[in-house]
């Protein structure tokens, strides 16, 4: 793993203008069936490990109600917006959304529209919509997938995502160990039969506590019963461990994958990057 990490880089983003199409690109959908459980943390670092296993990425914060990822990468934007342009004519100014390179990849979020304390309201129908210029007219410059972080549940953006039907779309489904995420999440997975999608896997966040001092790892949740887990529905990615020092790094737009501060955490990304990419490329074989 040495020499491995991105490192903290101290670049300027970079709008891209480029016209080429991602109608094609295959979609990560990372997904949960309820809020809190870390998913967010969980696609940006998944996103630098496909890019530090030598991937071109993309990452949609699709969460529009509450788009963090730009400032889990260090992007924030104070200055508050006196109107926004949801939607242009194709080829005209702002047909095309911003994307803003950070940490090697690139990133579409609803957050380069608006102040950090400005609200998105708008109903589903517009939301989608807004979901769909964000994967399809976002300024991508050459990215071999897109990984979405997506709002919690199974509402209209979620329903938009999985039935997009001109690319493969691979879900990863996040829960933490308590019985109550997993309950939701089996809510989710029983919604994901109704799609042309592949469920990968789970990825269990917050699976202990690395102790700073001695590194020893404790319960910070009691694991849910096996009967009501959904680990007999999905195979299980990756464990990932809470990390006090990832979380204060985090806060300061410094991911895990860009630090590594936190060795056990920076390998099991990486170990689910490559798991991910293992499963999607037997996926495709089987379709071929």
């Amino acid at each position: 793993m040495a020499g491995r990490w991105l490192g903290t880089l101290a670049v300027v983003p970079q709008t891209h203008s480029s016209s080429g199409s991602s109608d094609q690109v295959p979609v990560i959908a990372v997904a949960s069936g309820k809020g809190g459980v870390g998913k967010s943390t969980v696609a940006v670092n998944l996103a630098l490990a496909l890019h530090v296993q030598g991937g071109r990425v993309g990452l949609v914060d699709a969460d529009l109600y509450g788009p963090d990822v730009p400032r889990m990468l260090g992007l924030r934007r104070k200055r508050e917006a006196s109107s926004v342009t949801l939607f242009a004519a194709k080829g005209g100014p702002g047909s095309r959304l911003e994307v803003v390179e950070r940490h090697g990849i690139q990133v579409a979020s609803a957050a380069f529209l608006l102040g950090e304390n400005q609200g998105l309201g708008i109903q589903g129908g517009i939301a989608q919509l807004m979901v769909r210029r964000l994967i399809t007219d976002a300024a991508w410059e050459g990215v071999g997938c897109l990984v979405v972080d997506l709002p919690p549940g199974t509402a209209d953006i979620q329903q938009f995502v999985f039935g997009l039907g001109s690319r493969p779309v691979f879900v990863v489904v996040v829960v933490t160990p308590q019985v109550i995420a997993h309950q939701d999440a089996r809510r989710l997975i029983a919604d994901l039969r109704r799609h042309s999608v592949v469920s990968v896997g789970g990825v269990e966040n917050m699976s202990g506590q690395i102790c700073p001092s001695c590194g020893e790892r404790t319960e910070l949740f009691p694991p849910a019963p096996p009967e009501e887990s959904i680990w007999g529905l999905v195979p299980r990615l990756a464990s990932m461990p809470f990390s006090a020092r990832a979380a204060r790094d985090a806060d300061q737009g410094l991911p895990v994958m860009v630090t590594g501060a936190v060795p056990e955490l920076a390998e099991a990304y990486e170990a689910l990057a490559g798991e991910l990419q293992r499963r999607i490329g037997e996926a495709d074989a089987a379709e071929a």
